[in-house]
């Protein structure tokens, strides 16, 4: 269900593209692009039913091939959680998750430089999930009191790290999104959505992240 949904919303974005790509005059842009943004990350398959669903966090750099196609070097990290079921399984008290990837992606702009410009974007690159496992602590540490102008000794929650598990394999990604032109400026918000896949042992590493930002 999900999958059928991120379907339409592309299906949604590109008729909505092709009916404003006359709009508007494009301005002058520069052959190099950075962006970042966040957002949202479910997971679908089965990893899914072993982590939580989490946030994201983008960023990357990339060449205008032309005004209609770009290629960017990119980076993704995706803080996940941890079911319970696994916590059980493996006899520990917490855990968490993640996932980062660096990716090569080429971007095709219906839109061009004008203000409304929907996009098809996709990605080959190298993913890498980790899951930790811990267990609370305290460590100890000295804290300074400004009002008595002295030093003393006190604990601070922590977490120890019991032991981890990372896979890693090369994996894609496909979705779209569009871009808004700010004002005048060559400053655009985003908002896209992808479906990515590596097959991280066993069980793949499925999910799909909403994220929006900016790019320049």
């Amino acid at each position: 269900m999900k999958i059928r949904n991120v379907a339409f919303v592309v299906t949604a974005l590109l008729i909505l593209g092709f009916a404003m790509a006359g709009y508007g005059q494009e301005p002058k842009e520069h052959w190099y692009t950075f962006n970042a943004g966040a957002g949202f990350t479910p997971l679908v398959g089965q990893v899914g039913n072993r982590l939580n669903n989490g946030w994201n966090a983008t960023g990357g750099a990339g060449v205008r091939i032309t005004s209609r196609f770009e290629v960017n070097a990119q980076f993704m990290y995706s803080g996940l959680g941890v079911k319970p079921i696994i916590l059980a399984e493996a006899g520990v008290p917490s855990a968490n998750s993640h996932v980062w990837s660096i990716s090569a992606d080429p971007k095709l702009r219906f839109g061009g430089a004008r203000r409304f410009d929907p996009y098809l974007v996709g990605g080959v690159g190298y993913y890498r999930r980790t899951v930790n496992f811990t267990a609370p602590t305290t460590i100890p540490v000295t804290l300074f009191d400004p009002f008595f102008g002295v030093l003393f000794p006190g604990l601070l929650p922590a977490d120890i790290q019991l032991g981890s598990i990372t896979r890693s394999s090369i994996g894609g990604s496909a979705g779209a999104g569009f871009h808004i032109r700010m004002g005048e400026s060559t400053v655009k918000f985003f908002a896209e959505a992808r479906y990515h896949y590596a097959g991280t042992g066993p069980i793949p590493t499925r999910m799909i992240p909403a994220t929006v930002g900016f790019e320049w």
